[in-house]
């Protein structure tokens, strides 16, 4: 579980840099080695097999106690938040805008571009508290704006990329950051590798299938907080991937 507090934005000007291509990725945000043996993996969204629900819902448990998400918000205890997904940035300030709900909760992926974590220091600015929850298991997180205080946004050019925002962040949000995308970054590259070492014939291939399916079933009973009963008749399946025993029955964890 990784949280990071966006705080104290007081730089009074921001000036955009724009250019025709996307933003790589940060040396201060990711380890440079780490991207270039994810780049060869051909498959990265390997176990836990989750939806953009299950997400949705790990993110906000970490941070509140219940939800209901609906079609286009997310009501937490009695608070609605107006639920947005990452395109760009001027289309994020423009749904802002459009939108009644006084707290917005932005969906983001690749968590490594500098500019996007420029942006969610400079939403501090808006908002009386910025909040992000990151997935410990894909690169994904939501920024939780609570609390619109002013209005008055900074205007983001529609037709070109932003390359930098120009604002310094603080050295404690570069390092909460880099480090939890290395962790991710590594979490990955060692699945892909133990996969590689299971899938050597049919037989083990059956067992990789089937470890698998059982902890898809016990990641998502994590994530929605359900209660692990440990059934009378335990029947165990040893995983290698999390180096644990777990029940085929109830799900319950052997550490």
């Amino acid at each position: 579980m990784t949280i990071i507090y966006f705080k104290n934005f007081l730089e009074a000007n921001i000036e955009i840099t724009y250019s025709k291509g996307y933003s790589r990725p940060s040396r201060s945000l990711l380890t440079p080695e780490l991207y270039n043996m994810f780049k060869c993996i051909k498959d990265t969204n390997i176990l836990p097999n989750l939806s953009r629900e299950n997400l949705i819902q790990e993110c906000i448990n970490y941070i509140y106690d219940t939800h209901t998400l609906l079609e286009e918000n997310v009501l937490i205890s009695d608070t609605y938040f107006k639920l947005i997904c990452y395109h760009t940035f001027a289309d994020i300030i423009k749904e802002i805008k459009s939108s009644n709900r006084k707290n917005i909760a932005i969906i983001f992926t690749d968590i490594y571009n500098y500019p996007k974590i420029q942006f969610m220091y400079i939403l501090n600015k808006y908002f009386s508290n910025v909040i992000l929850s990151l997935s410990q298991f894909y690169n994904f997180g939501i920024l939780f704006c609570e609390n619109i205080v002013s209005d008055n946004f900074l205007t983001i050019n529609e037709d070109g990329n932003v390359k930098d925002f120009n604002v310094k962040i603080p050295k404690d949000i570069l390092t909460g950051v880099k480090k939890y995308n290395d962790y991710i970054f590594k979490r990955i590259i060692d699945i892909n590798e133990k996969l590689n070492d299971m899938c050597y014939s049919i037989h083990s291939v059956q067992i990789l299938n089937t470890e698998i399916e059982l902890l898809n079933k016990y990641y998502k009973m994590y994530i929605s907080k359900q209660t692990f009963t440990i059934c009378n008749n335990c029947k165990l399946i040893y995983s290698k991937f999390i180096d644990a025993c777990i029940c085929e029955k109830c799900y319950a964890l052997f550490a």
